[in-house]
């Protein structure tokens, strides 16, 4: 990445309509507040619906979360845009075989989305003597020398569960499961944060909180139906 160019994200599901937008889109309006003009995040699928708008459902959280998934398009993970990204966020560890058959070279900067929210807890944020670019590269070479120190005894938890197919309460999982790890990326732009949870609170607890404000605010079922995904 030259200097100036925004540091570049890639969020990458399955079929490109459901988790990795929301993460996109969430992300790149969160990242643009803590830090305005420094990332640019896009999103692919391993076996996307190209061409085909998010899925309703995502959209609404979008909305709901003050963002906005007007005029995506799904779209078919290349080799290109991995070797363009300066961090691959997978959504779920499926995904890294076929991210790595496309782009072997993407190894040490590919992670979960919730694998490296929980790296970027235990770094140091942004210094006064690097700009938040910097700390982001930082983060991804430190995050795979690091990486073994948030590792699950469970895989399946670095996971945002798919909900494609299922009905709202699968997308309220996901919500569940996506906002976190994105809001703590976000917290990760902010220069000098604290890192430290205020005095009598743990990480879990202000994950925990953060959860249930998000849910009081996604009334999934509001307009969109209550059976399952159309086959």
């Amino acid at each position: 990445m030259s200097e100036g160019s925004p540091f570049r994200i890639l969020t990458v599901c399955t079929g490109n309509i459901c988790r990795s937008p929301l993460a996109e889109r969430l992300l790149q309006s969160g990242l643009d507040e803590a830090a305005p003009g420094v990332f640019a995040v896009t999103s692919a699928g391993v076996r996307a619906l190209a061409g085909q708008p998010a899925h309703p459902r995502s959209a609404e959280l979008a909305a709901r979360l003050g963002s906005s998934l007007e005029a995506f398009e799904a779209r078919q993970l290349t080799q290109r845009h991995l070797e363009e990204a300066a961090l691959v966020l997978i959504l779920a560890e499926e995904h890294r075989g076929p991210v790595l058959a496309l782009a072997p070279s993407v190894l040490k900067r590919t992670f979960t989305l919730r694998e490296f929210a929980r790296i970027v807890e235990i770094l140091p944020g942004p210094s006064t003597r690097e700009t938040v670019a910097d700390a982001w590269r930082r983060y991804v070479v430190d995050g795979e020398r690091v990486r073994h120190q948030v590792r699950l005894d469970d895989p399946s938890l670095n996971d945002v569960a798919d909900p494609f197919g299922l009905d709202a309460s699968a997308y309220e999982r996901m919500a569940e499961e996506l906002i976190p790890p994105v809001s703590a990326l976000i917290r990760a732009a902010l220069p000098r944060r604290r890192r430290r949870a205020p005095s009598g609170e743990s990480r879990a607890s202000l994950r925990e909180a953060e959860r249930r404000q998000f849910a009081e605010r996604l009334p999934l079922n509001a307009g969109t139906g209550s059976g399952a995904d159309e086959p």
